[in-house]
Formats: structure tokens, C-alpha cells, sequence
């Protein structure tokens, strides 16, 4: 005798349906546009009060951007790139948006040198190709811009040459190295000269490869930014070095100039 069917329900499936998870994508996208609105809302009043909110805003802009890894343009012209470069080399504090006078625009968004004492590195690195000692294309913006800084001034400058691992490959001697540090560090210093910068203000330094910025550079662009010629300046006056009486030079004695406008070093 055959059994009678089972008149049970099948189970029911207990997962939630898809549709659900879409809706809660939908409404943490309206939550983040609500307090992105609300972030953004403009201030009343008019006057100073509305550009430090403006401002504030921006720099809220420029957090979202940081946080999504976005890396801003040092040559834009957007003003959330260029808030994001001055909160990088620390000319913005936390609801500071002071202005700061710009540098040389250089190569890179942030300055950086080794060396732990009284300078400042003015624009970024003068870079070379490997083994060669000749300025490229994009150096003389650099250093006429870097000239602009410094004419005029009496504070000893130093033009430091460096060296990379890949200019000669592993059989360079020191000599090789030293040698074009100095080439580098001295067509630099030519350049300045040309632009009006005194000669008895610069000091011409080769550091080899004993100096790099990048220290273990396997790649070739890591490699490069060790092939650089860096432009310091001290807080030494040229007067302060001179054998006899101070001032006493061929020149007639001027008073002590400020030190050259610059961004502080990255160290």
C-alpha cells in the first residue's frame, strides 16, 4: 500500500534578498551626500568669517582627496591641489590657512635634504642623466627662479653635487664619482652666475654618492633622484669668512641682508 504524500511546507529560505543589500548601498550614499551638503553649507555674515570658512571647507575637500590616495599636481593651478601641497611641506596647521611665499617650484611637491644643520634647500633637485654632467631642458626654469630668491643676498650658498650607484655601474672608482659631482655642482653654479647670482657667494661642494636621498635604489627612477644637484643656503654671511677686519672686501660694506625667502627644508 503506497504511503500518503507529506503535506508539510518546504522550509523557507531565511537569507535576505538581494534587493535588500542595494538599498543599503542607496542610503549610505544619500547619508555621505547629506554631510558632505552639510560640511559645505556657506556661513553668513560675509566679510573675513566667509573666506576662513571657504578655506576650511577646502582643506575638508583636500582631507576626502588624501584619504582616497589621490597625489596633487605641484604644476596645477586647482586650489584643492595646491592646499594639499601646502599642508604637505607644513605651511598649514589645523585651521591655520595662513599664506607662506612659494620657493622655486623645483621637480617634486616636498623638499627634501640629508644634511641636519643651520641651511635651507631652495626649490627642489636639479636632476642629471646617468653619468652626464650637462643641465637638461627642464633646469633653467628651476634655476632662474632659484636666482630670483637669492641675487642680491650675502649669505653664503652652497651648490652640492651628488652621484648615483648607476652613473659609471660598479666598476666607477672614487675619483669617477667625486669628479662628476663636482661637474654637476659647478654647471649649476655657472647657470646662477649667468643669472646674476655673485660668484663670491657660492660654494661649489661634490658629494659623490655618499649623499643619497634614496637610500637602496634598485629602480631606475629611484636611481635618478640620487643624480641631483641641490642649491643650500646658510645662515652665514660672506663677510663672516674673510681674513682681517669685517667688511673690509673691495666692496663697499653693506648692511646684513635678511636670509633668501625660502620654504623650510624637509629633512
Amino acid at each position: 500500500m503506497a504511503k500518503p504524500a507529506c503535506k508539510c511546507k518546504e522550509t523557507e529560505c531565511e537569507e535576505c534578498p538581494e534587493w535588500i543589500f542595494t538599498l543599503a548601498d542607496l542610503i549610505m550614499c544619500m547619508m555621505g551626500l547629506f554631510v558632505l551638503l552639510w560640511v559645505l553649507k556657506p556661513s553668513g555674515g560675509g566679510g573675513t568669517g566667509d573666506q576662513a570658512a571657504i578655506e576650511r571647507q577646502l582643506q575638508v575637500i583636500a582631507g576626502i582627496r588624501e584619504g582616497f590616495g589621490y597625489e596633487p599636481n605641484p604644476t596645477s593651478s586647482d586650489v584643492v591641489d595646491r592646499i594639499m601641497i601646502r599642508q604637505r611641506n607644513g605651511e598649514l596647521g589645523a585651521g591655520n590657512a595662513t599664506e607662506r611665499q612659494d620657493g622655486a617650484d623645483g621637480t617634486d611637491n616636498s623638499v627634501t635634504t640629508i644634511r641636519m644643520s643651520n641651511t635651507a634647500t631652495i626649490g627642489g633637485r636639479i636632476l642629471f642623466e646617468a653619468g652626464k654632467a650637462d643641465l637638461d631642458a627642464a633646469s633653467p626654469k628651476v634655476l632662474a627662479q632659484i636666482a630670483t630668491l637669492i641675487r642680491g643676498h650675502r649669505q653664503v650658498i652652497l651648490v652640492k653635487g651628488h652621484t648615483s650607484m648607476d652613473d659609471f655601474g660598479d666598476g666607477a672608482t672614487p675619483q669617477q664619482n667625486l669628479d662628476l659631482s663636482l661637474r654637476r655642482a659647478q654647471a649649476v653654479a655657472d647657470r646662477l652666475m649667468k643669472l646674476g647670482v655673485e660668484q663670491e657667494i657660492l660654494r661649489v661642494v661634490g658629494c659623490s654618492i655618499h649623499e643619497p636621498v634614496k637610500e637602496r635604489a634598485y629602480s631606475a627612477d629611484l636611481k635618478a633622484q640620487n643624480r641631483r644637484v641641490e642649491v643650500e643656503a646658510t645662515s652665514t654671511l660672506v663677510e663672516e669668512l674673510r681674513d682681517g677686519p669685517k667688511g673690509s672686501s673691495g666692496r663697499k660694506p653693506s648692511a646684513p641682508a635678511a636670509a633668501p625667502a625660502v620654504p623650510p627644508a624637509h629633512h
